[in-house]
């Protein structure tokens, strides 16, 4: 064997070697990150949806378990998050039907820790005459506002609620904060750059399986995090110079969108009237309305002034984020890691708490 090829066995017996360990790391790394998600432990990811369901652009598997995008799904036999529901609603049943999108449905957390059941939880408390709630979470990933009327046209009627809770997020309708967070988050920008690297959304939802991948983009958007609220703080104060923000004001304050924003909460009004149901409204704190001095508050106002109009409540959750994350310092956090929307536990108990108190304030919980 000639010195040359003993150097090129050596070389090759060296890029083997690294090639094996790299992978192996590769795997453990994937198999930790997948131990540090919530739920059940699971090897792979599976996806949980069918396209184009009644009118749905997607809806939940029913009876399906297994995890998807970080979060761990447990459907019933309606495709919906949670427990199976009793066949036939019974005369002592204080039925909820709880609308919304992925922070409905509880994206990263366990489903105990979802705002539905926390809201039956103490619901459950708050009775004491022989009443048992039952809320049943209709909230799916991707959904917006003409999404939750479709789904309680398709889902929730059939349930007989006796309240609809609605909770509305910042990606539901055009406004300044929405593009805000847009233009200073720099995973928006990433996410672009990713997508036209890997060839499109459909290669990326292929890393989007893989928990280590989850793991490193949460981290990017942590230790990019403190800059883009620079950032907002600083387009929150002077928006209005910038063509986009000018477009996202003219969107969000134009009659036709203030008239079909509108027209949904007073469609979600009368379906709930004709079924016999009270209605609420909230709209979901984001990462920099909570923890930002200078922020836009026309989404809540907008909101605010939608429900007053036409005579149902609002729960205001957002000073109740803030005083919250306040209690400590540096302040607690109320999302989860690496993400602006989606609370934390500790966030859906603020949500499940203050829609009980409005309730109690209107006297929807007393006995009949």
């Amino acid at each position: 064997m000639s010195k040359v090829t003993k150097v090129l066995l050596t070389i090759a017996k060296k890029l083997l070697i690294f090639l094996i360990s790299t992978l192996v790391l590769i795997v453990l790394g994937e198999l930790l990150a997948r131990a540090l998600e919530p739920g059940p432990f699971s090897i792979f990811d599976e996806n949980p949806y069918v396209k184009r369901h009644q009118g749905l652009p997607q809806f939940h598997l029913p009876n399906f378990e297994g995890r998807w995008d970080g979060t761990w799904y447990g459907t019933n036999s309606l495709g919906l998050r949670g427990p199976e529901l009793p066949a036939e609603k019974s005369e002592n049943e204080f039925r909820v039907v709880a609308l919304g999108d992925s922070c409905t449905f509880g994206k990263s957390v366990v489903e105990a820790d979802t705002w539905p059941r926390k809201l039956e939880s103490i619901l459950n408390e708050e009775f004491t005459d022989g009443r048992q709630a039952v809320v049943a979470n209709c909230g799916v990933n991707g959904f917006s506002g003409s999404n939750y009327v479709k789904m309680f046209q398709v889902i929730g009627k059939a349930l007989e609620p006796d309240l609809i809770v609605v909770g509305y997020n910042l990606n539901d309708f055009p406004n300044v904060q929405k593009k805000i967070d847009e233009k200073t988050h720099a995973t928006n920008k990433t996410r672009k750059t990713v997508n036209k690297i890997v060839g499109g959304q459909k290669n990326l939802d292929r890393f989007n399986e893989s928990a280590l991948y989850r793991l490193a983009r949460a981290f990017y958007y942590d230790i990019t995090r403190e800059k883009a609220w620079e950032n907002a703080e600083k387009f929150a104060k002077g928006a209005g110079n910038d063509p986009a923000f000018k477009k996202a004001k003219h969107q969000a304050n134009s009659p036709e969108h203030m008239e079909a924003l509108e027209n949904q909460f007073l469609t979600l009004k009368k379906l709930a009237e004709e079924s016999g149901a009270k209605i609420a409204f909230f709209l979901f704190p984001y990462e920099s309305l909570v923890y930002l001095d200078d922020f836009d508050r026309t989404p809540i106002d907008r909101l605010r002034g939608i429900c007053e109009k036409i005579d149902v409540p609002f729960v205001d959750l957002a000073e109740k984020f803030r005083e919250t994350a306040r209690q400590t310092d540096p302040p607690r956090e109320m999302f989860v890691y690496g993400d602006r929307y989606h609370p934390r536990p500790i966030g859906y108990q603020i949500v499940a708490e203050n829609v009980v108190e409005v309730l109690r304030e209107r006297g929807w919980l007393d006995p009949e």
